[in-house]
């Protein structure tokens, strides 16, 4: 069984998105770290995926599978004892991630670039790409790693082969009238030739989140209280 399920930290990413920005009350870095990766968005859901691809995965073990029938509940139970743990380790892996993306675009950006990045990202025609790649989000590649690796790791290579699949999709398919003008707009911009630049360092800034996992202490703790939880249950159970 996978521990962090970086599927579901995936999940949370492809649907992280952006909102239009208020009045700009921090610099233009801060606002677009905010517009490509607000954190309450990257947060939102995660638990619930995370959850759901546990027990999808403990239903594939045996073990489990025996321990559910000899006393129902076993699997719920085991989601309910995951959730805060999940939730803490995932917030401190999204506040981690939001500040090396921050730190990335102060370094490589001038702050006009990082004006006219946010203002975009968080725009109606921003948004409309990012709603078009949840759209047509595919997560093959990194299910099969996930599922095929002993740790629930995701390489890099399933990853890039996923948002190809994305792109193409995207080509294929959506109003291409927009995204012909979106796309001469991008081409124009001051600041996209060198955002375009930063991909490769984002992406592999997304592949991080993607694979944190529980720190020792985070395992640790959640190892005690789901045993802690299991011999409550059973002992419950067996009474019976």
């Amino acid at each position: 069984m996978i521990t962090k399920l970086s599927l579901a930290a995936l999940l949370a990413i492809a649907a992280s998105v952006p909102a239009p920005l208020s009045a700009a009350g921090g610099s233009a870095y801060t606002d677009l770290v905010e517009a490509l990766a607000a954190k309450d968005r990257l947060m939102s859901g995660f638990a619930d995926s995370a959850i759901a691809v546990m027990v999808e995965e403990a239903q594939r073990d045996p073990e489990m599978v025996e321990m559910e029938e000899e006393c129902a509940g076993t699997l719920d139970l085991m989601g309910q004892t995951a959730r805060p743990h999940l939730v803490a380790s995932h917030e401190r892996g999204v506040t981690q991630y939001r500040a090396q993306l921050l730190e990335l675009f102060s370094s490589r950006l001038s702050p006009e670039e990082a004006r006219g990045a946010a203002e975009f990202y968080a725009s109606d025609d921003g948004r409309f790409l990012i709603s078009l790649a949840e759209q047509n989000e595919s997560v093959e590649n990194v299910l099969s790693d996930v599922r095929g690796n002993e740790d629930g790791s995701v390489s890099a290579a399933a990853l890039a082969a996923d948002k190809a699949v994305m792109e193409e999709k995207i080509r294929k398919g959506g109003d291409r009238t927009r995204l012909a003008k979106i796309g001469w707009f991008l081409m124009t911009a001051d600041w996209f030739r060198n955002f375009q630049t930063l991909k490769p360092e984002m992406h592999q800034l997304e592949l991080a989140l993607v694979n944190d996992d529980f720190t020792a202490e985070e395992g640790a703790a959640f190892d005690a209280a789901l045993e802690e939880a299991f011999t409550a249950h059973f002992e419950a159970c067996y009474a019976d």
